[in-house]
């Protein structure tokens, strides 16, 4: 009876300033990704920097980093970083326009014959801009959709150059290129556009009219046509681009019910990225389909929890902000899963709170701590 009461109370809502279920799940994430990461790294880390730590050395101080800056936005109020927000996107648009100066941008060139320009090289410390400007997108749009009347509009000059900030945004991310971030945003500014009262029936003419520009982004465009054929039949080129998705697929065959003996499959071996987008497959490999339906599991309750939470938020821009991380968290696991698994073509998409990288798991802890504060205790109507 003990046990249950105990249970009961970490179930309930408000039952700390912060919620447990929501601080057990990311932290149970963040620990299940800890150890895949490491099992997935330690080839390619022996191979390429002979020590097979390396790639769990800088995930450990990458989330050391990301629990600190966790534990410091939960604290921010943040209505406070709402109306900061104008200058955190100026910012984030500065770090975007940087990536492509030479000296201070890394531009990494791909067998598609195409240079992804994603990264700025300060010293020995890489940063992703675009996966920060998840967290300036969402504290912008939320703000300025929160309070947004479709049926009083009055197009002033804040309003415009609001529009022209976040539109500039997404443009920058599309030309690095970083397809896979740019779709995460659309999609949560779908929904802020959605909840903001938009009639839904223009809302899909408006979508429906944006098609045609996305399939020409993907059927024009030479690496993103590339991935779109591999995608339509792997196995033709198994031997070359498309040896990562086969490569994935066989992994997810050799785990079976319950794994195999940790670090010791194909696809730790031969799998590109295993650490990084396709951490997953290497987890599958290792845990087999009961650690995948464990992880699933988690992602589903913690999802849910968040969804119940933001319904007790005590004011609509909470609600708005909370749901954009709750939106974005979610499409952006799905996504990940959807691509290893060959539902989609493969994009750069890390799994948040698993795949290797410093400025991905760093943004989705930001974010989290945003959320924390968003459904603390004396934010909820209990």
């Amino acid at each position: 009876m003990e046990i249950y009461r105990k249970l009961q109370n970490l179930f309930r809502f408000g039952s700390s300033r912060f919620d447990g279920p929501v601080l057990y799940g990311i932290f149970f994430l963040f620990g299940m990704g800890i150890v895949v990461m490491y099992s997935a790294s330690v080839i390619p880390a022996e191979r390429e920097f002979s020590d097979s730590s390396y790639y769990l050395h800088k995930q450990l101080l990458w989330g050391g980093i990301g629990i600190f800056s966790f534990l410091v936005f939960s604290q921010i109020p943040y209505q406070f970083l709402v109306r900061w927000s104008f200058v955190f996107s100026v910012l984030s648009l500065l770090l975007l326009i940087s990536v492509f100066i030479p000296g201070l941008g890394k531009s990494v060139g791909t067998s598609y014959g195409r240079s992804f320009n994603r990264w700025i090289q300060i010293g020995g410390i890489q940063i992703q801009p675009s996966e920060f400007s998840k967290i300036s997108i969402l504290l912008f749009s939320s703000y300025f959709f929160y309070n947004f009347d479709f049926k009083k509009v009055k197009w002033d000059r804040k309003k415009i150059i609001s529009v022209f900030l976040i539109f500039a945004t997404l443009i920058l991310i599309v030309i690095e290129p970083a397809f896979g971030t740019t779709i995460e945003l659309l999609l949560v500014l779908f929904f802020f556009v959605l909840l903001a009262g938009f009639p839904m029936k223009r809302l899909f003419i408006l979508g429906a009219s944006v098609l045609p520009l996305l399939v020409v982004l993907v059927t024009q465009v030479g690496y993103r046509k590339k991935r779109l054929e591999i995608w339509l039949d792997p196995y033709k080129f198994r031997f070359d681009e498309g040896h990562q998705l086969v490569t994935s697929f066989r992994a997810f065959f050799d785990g079976g019910s319950f794994g195999r003996p940790v670090g010791s499959g194909y696809a730790h071996r031969y799998l590109a990225y295993s650490h990084t987008d396709f951490v997953m497959a290497s987890f599958v490999e290792d845990f087999g389909f009961l650690g995948f339906f464990i992880f699933l599991l988690v992602v589903v309750l913690l999802l849910i929890r968040i969804y119940f939470l933001l319904l007790r938020t005590k004011d609509k821009l909470g609600f708005f902000l909370g749901s954009g991380i709750l939106i974005l968290f979610g499409f952006q696991t799905i996504l990940n899963l959807f691509v290893i698994t060959g539902i989609v073509p493969v994009t750069g998409i890390s799994l948040p709170f698993l795949s290797y990288g410093g400025s991905s798991l760093i943004t989705i802890f930001i974010l989290f701590g945003i959320l924390a504060n968003i459904t603390s205790k004396e934010n909820l109507v209990l």
